[in-house]
C-alpha cells in the first residue's frame, strides 16, 4: 500500500530544464546535480505538488515495471534529494 506523502522543493535552487533532463544547481554548496529521465519525471512532479502515491501510479504506467522497483527507486531519490536540503516533507 503506497501512502500519501506530500513533498515540496526548497528555496534557494536554481533548476532547468534542458531536454529531458534537469539539472539544479545548489549556490550555497557550489553543486550541480543532473537528473536523468526518471528522477526529472519525479522531480517535476514533486513540484507539481503530486504526492507519492500518485508519482508511484503513474510511473507503474508509463515505465510498466514493477511497482516494488520503482517505489525502491522513488525512495532512493527522495532520500537523496532530502540529504542534500533539495526538498522536504510537507507538514
Amino acid at each position: 500500500m503506497i501512502k500519501h506523502i506530500n513533498y515540496k522543493v526548497n528555496k534557494g535552487f536554481i533548476v532547468q530544464k534542458l531536454g529531458n533532463k534537469i539539472t539544479i544547481f545548489d549556490g550555497e554548496e557550489s553543486m550541480l546535480y543532473t537528473f536523468n529521465e526518471t528522477a526529472t519525471y519525479i522531480f517535476q512532479k514533486l513540484k507539481a505538488g503530486w504526492d507519492k502515491k500518485k508519482i508511484i501510479e503513474t510511473m507503474l504506467k508509463k515505465y510498466k515495471t514493477k511497482e516494488e522497483k520503482l517505489t525502491a527507486d522513488f525512495e532512493d531519490l527522495i532520500r537523496e534529494l532530502k540529504a542534500k536540503k533539495i526538498i522536504s516533507k510537507m507538514v
